[in-house]
């Protein structure tokens, strides 16, 4: 777990929102990320297709209705 993680998941239990390029950080960092996403606040994920659909999946559980995924044609399937 990266030091720029935790500061990210302070300044999100202080009232902020984010846009992160999902393509630099774990499942794990954004799932942490998004669970500190305060109430009226988001977070927004480019560069998606670097995850698989159930990664996504597990990040959008983590804080649903706050998360907002940017990403190309489709979201990458590694069966």
């Amino acid at each position: 777990m990266s030091n720029k993680k935790y500061e990210l998941i302070d300044i999100a239990k202080d009232g902020a929102s984010f846009i992160l390029d999902a393509s630099k950080y774990t499942k794990y960092d954004l799932v942490d990320i998004a669970k500190a996403i305060q109430e009226g606040c988001t977070l927004q994920l480019f560069s998606c297709n670097s995850k698989t659909k159930y990664e996504l999946i597990d990040i959008v559980k983590a804080a649903p209705r706050k998360v907002i995924l940017q990403y190309d044609d489709t979201v990458k399937s590694k069966n």
